[in-house]
């Protein structure tokens, strides 16, 4: 393993020095602070400014005017902004705290079953961060994938604060088999299934925003449907006077026979409308649609490129819908 470069070094500095002023703040100023630092990169960054004002276009043809969309990428960038200062913040939670500041709501099939083994999918909205931190704090523990990033001196911290609250921090290396044991003995674990992959990293198809395609992550239905968990889709939404609420779908039931694609479908179907509801907390510096079919016209954003492996996904689904 190579010694860290000087840059890397640098960042490690920065994040640590950053983390452990936010920690030190009053929490009612990290969303000002937010406001602040996310406009800022907004401007100083025309590459994901781009992106993510192409992506709105894609999502919503025709919908809304220049100024209107520069509001909702701006949006993204400052909720993004916010998520991070909280999650440095998060070493000062505890259980009253979290009662003050966000509210649960939906499915209560996580208290009525504690024994029952689940999936939380989830999409990078609003605070995802704050997810298995408040359950872990308040309800019951659950384990986190660590995130391997290109600076290997990253890694460590950002695991330190998605496990204050007493989560496990998993490596990625085998997570696989490490959820499915975990799984198969009855616990709960949450993800991210807004993740865009090549189609030929085991991805599959779902529609959204009326006619896109996209190629996501497939993790969260396989595993269910092997070990006879549960899928429960969750989302933080903002809510009155800075707080979050915290929505539990009801579960999608993942049978031995249960189709795949159907099931992440269903999966994205629950969680989307709340994009619509407040396109300024997805993260849409994303690169969501990075694939796209040889006849998809003008509407996927411009940095798509074709793809043999995806366009075989869309004849695959064109073919099931076809014998359906």
């Amino acid at each position: 393993m190579n010694p860290p470069t000087l840059r890397e070094r640098l960042e490690f500095s920065g994040l640590v020095a950053g983390a452990w002023i936010v920690a030190r703040l009053p929490f009612g100023l990290l969303s000002s602070l937010a406001t602040v630092l996310g406009s800022l990169v907004y401007w100083l960054d025309p590459w994901g400014r781009r992106v993510a004002l192409a992506n709105i276009e894609s999502a919503f043809p025709g919908k809304f005017p220049s100024a209107r969309k520069s509001e909702i990428a701006r949006g993204s960038y400052i909720t993004f902004a916010r998520t991070m200062f909280e999650l440095f913040w998060a070493p000062n939670m505890d259980q009253e705290f979290v009662a003050s500041h966000v509210s649960f709501e939906g499915s209560e099939y996580s208290w009525k079953e504690p024994e029952k083994s689940a999936v939380y999918a989830t999409f990078h909205f609003c605070n995802f961060e704050w997810l298995p931190l408040t359950r872990s704090c308040t309800l019951a523990r659950q384990p986190v994938i660590a995130q391997t990033f290109k600076n290997p001196l990253l890694g460590p911290v950002f695991d330190r604060l998605r496990s204050v609250t007493g989560g496990q921090v998993i490596p990625q290396q085998r997570a696989m088999l490490r959820m499915f044991k975990h799984l198969k003995a009855g616990g709960k674990f949450g993800m991210l299934c807004d993740l865009n992959l090549d189609p030929r990293e085991g991805s599959v198809l779902v529609e959204c925003f009326g006619g896109l395609l996209a190629s996501v992550t497939q993790t969260h239905a396989a595993l269910a449907r092997r070990t006879g968990a549960e899928i429960v889709p969750v989302e933080c939404r903002p809510g009155p006077d800075g707080k979050y609420r915290i929505i539990y779908h009801p579960p999608i039931q993942c049978p031995p026979d249960a189709d795949v694609r159907k099931i992440v479908q269903q999966c994205w179907d629950a969680l989307e409308p709340s994009i619509h509801d407040h396109p300024e907390c997805w993260l849409w510096s994303y690169k969501h649609w990075r694939y796209k079919p040889c006849d998809g016209g003008d509407r996927y954003p411009f940095y798509a490129n074709q793809s043999k492996r995806f366009q075989k996904l869309v004849d695959q689904r064109q073919a099931l819908s076809d014998g359906d």
